[in-house]
């Protein structure tokens, strides 16, 4: 028996954010409604013909769509159109409209669509509106005092309440300011600027939400002060996946002791406070991971510390073991904590302001660390620690610790911001492989630094390369001096030559088997297939790079290519992406042997 059109499918409290392994063409994540600057009621249905179940709404009416459920699109020209066969075989029937699948299937794929997209399918037919409409509100962000208004208004209404349906919400800070901060004179002072009046309304709307999977709430504190209902009903959910807190004080430790969902990423960021109230504050942080320890699913933690000043002179805080979080990501480490004893067995370490200092003894160390993001660089005190990836989320102000973290990481892959005209960087890229002799793969985010260059320094950058043992490099290629920028334009020969910087890169190193060439980089969760940063596909440097597999033309001999020209053969992004992944998941074995290992 098909199940009840308004029902959601049972696999709902998966769509977010626990979709990580499925393919990325069909995952769904991210708000598809944040866009748009205030939320909107949906829109009146009118229908499309007298006696047709086919509909359409304010947005129009899709021909695309239309086409998609009455099968094949047919040619528009006769001559176009195939002459029919003598003998013709017995007729098949080739179209297939969704509406004629059963309750189960249509259930399915709506379980896969969100947002607008959602809408526009829910346009399209009767039936299909039934089991789609209650997923275009599945993920909401709040933004402004208005949006949360109108969104207490509209997910409280209904049979069900339209909040039964809702998987994802985000409640912004910005919902609590009374008046825009460019209109209000007293914003440069915050407490006289965020009121907290709509607190219950926050409160009505999680009461009514009892599916979230992901809930991500600023202000926290001052919210549970308002209404304490937000923190019991939070703690009585039991489907949050990604729980998200921030500006948290001692008053939500009964809302974790109590909690009964299982999340596998959680997000957490105090109060601000003064170094009085420091020891206090941090104690809460304490006592909240010491009310998680029990949650075996939790493998991704969020810490924002910064706005806690350290006092290095304080004992060491040692809150209980977590050795189920393998992402850990941080925001201005306290030297309060220890990274290696609180969380014996990270693999994937994420700091975000200040220098990584992991001071992990090796009988302490189970396993390398698949990924080390970091802002700033500082030679780590201890012993070697491997790392898969090494990550510089900026170009290292000192060249000489940059050497030397590389050197103490020893890294399979690096992801960094560098110049490439200056003669300092140049000496040092000649010296980065003997730092890091198992290298194999780096995504460089290229930029200049002189006002005017001497004719052939893009050349010089490639023959900086021919010591290096890759066998993949990803690249952006710096921007050209605007006709209005004080730096002089560049010579003629170093235009060329970064026109065509692949193919000069795949004759200057020998090892190369693919290279990913893009002229600009764009923000990571820019596009709706971008990983987050706890999941093992995250994309250090995305951007919409076009791949090339270097190939060698010559005799074969051996089962292999002896000798010949290397050149370039264009490969899709989707190769591009297993190539990726490959990178990141294997080990330099299998990486220094791609070819054995990967079959594209």
């Amino acid at each position: 028996m098909a199940p009840s059109a308004a029902c959601p499918s049972e696999n709902d409290s998966e769509l977010f954010p626990s979709d990580q392994n499925r393919p990325a063409s069909h995952r769904t994540r991210g708000p598809l409604l944040s866009s748009s600057p205030s939320l909107s009621p949906l829109p009146s249905l009118q229908p499309f013909a007298p006696g047709c179940d086919v509909f359409y709404g304010d947005n129009g009416f899709s021909p695309a769509l239309q086409d998609f459920f009455s099968g094949p699109p047919r040619s528009t020209h006769e001559s176009e159109a195939p002459s029919a066969p003598a003998n013709p075989p017995p007729a098949v029937p080739m179209a297939l409209s969704l509406s004629t699948l059963n309750g189960d299937a249509l259930c399915q794929v709506a379980s896969h669509i969100r947002g607008r997209d959602a809408l526009s399918l829910a346009l399209t037919s009767r039936r299909i509106y039934d089991f789609t409409v209650h997923r275009v509100n599945v993920a909401l962000v709040c933004r402004t005092r208005t949006d949360l208004i109108r969104l207490h208004s509209h997910l409280l209404t209904g049979t069900p309440r339209r909040a039964v349906y809702l998987r994802s919400l985000s409640i912004l800070g910005p919902s609590f300011i009374e008046r825009p901060w460019q209109e209000d004179p007293n914003w440069i002072f915050p407490k006289n600027t965020y009121e907290y009046s709509l607190a219950t309304l926050v409160g009505d709307i999680l009461s009514a939400a009892p599916n979230l999977t992901h809930l991500l709430l600023e202000h926290c504190a001052p919210l549970l002060q308002h209404d304490p209902r937000i923190g019991s009903v939070i703690a009585s959910m039991s489907n949050i996946i990604r729980l998200e807190l921030r500006d948290v004080d001692d008053n939500v430790l009964p809302l974790f002791m109590d909690l009964r969902s299982r999340p596998r990423v959680l997000h957490i960021s105090p109060v601000k406070t003064d170094s009085v109230e420091s020891s206090r504050v941090l104690a809460v942080v304490r006592n909240i991971l010491e009310a998680v320890a029990p949650i075996q699913q939790l493998h991704a933690l969020d810490l924002d510390l910064k706005d806690i000043p350290g006092l290095p002179e304080s004992k060491e805080v040692l809150p209980t073991p977590l050795p189920q979080i393998q992402h850990l990501s941080v925001h201005w480490w306290h030297p309060q904590f220890d990274v290696a004893k609180t969380f014996p067995n990270v693999a994937v370490f994420e700091q975000h302001v200040n220098s990584a200092q992991i001071r992990r003894a090796p009988q302490h160390q189970q396993s390398p660390l698949r990924r080390l993001s970091v802002t700033e660089l500082q030679t780590f005190e201890a012993a070697k620690h491997p790392v898969h990836l090494l990550h510089l989320r900026r170009y290292p102000r000192e060249l000489r610790a940059f050497r030397r973290t590389v050197y103490e990481t020893s890294p399979v892959g690096i992801a960094l911001h560098c110049f490439v005209d200056t003669p300092m960087w140049l000496k040092y890229w000649q010296q980065l492989p003997r730092a890091a002799p198992r290298l194999r793969f780096m995504d460089v985010h290229c930029h200049t630094w002189e006002r005017r260059h001497e004719p052939g320094w893009v050349n010089n950058f490639v023959q900086s390369l021919r010591r290096y043992k890759l066998v993949c490099l990803r690249i952006v290629a710096p921007p050209p001096p605007t006709h209005d920028a004080l730096d002089a334009p560049w010579d003629d020969v170093d235009v060329q030559t970064l026109a065509e910087l692949p193919d000069r890169i795949a004759q200057a190193v020998p090892t190369l088997r693919y290279i990913a060439w893009a002229a600009k980089r764009r923000a990571a969760g820019g596009h709706p297939d971008d990983y987050a940063w706890y999941e093992d596909g995250y994309d250090c440097a995305p951007a919409d790079y076009t791949w090339y597999r270097v190939e060698r033309r010559g005799h074969r001999r051996g089962g292999c290519v002896k000798g010949g020209e290397r050149t370039l053969r264009v490969i899709s992004a989707s190769e591009g992406e297993r190539v990726r992944r490959f990178l990141l998941d294997s080990e330099l074995d299998e990486i220094t042997n791609i070819d054995e290992h990967l079959r594209l």
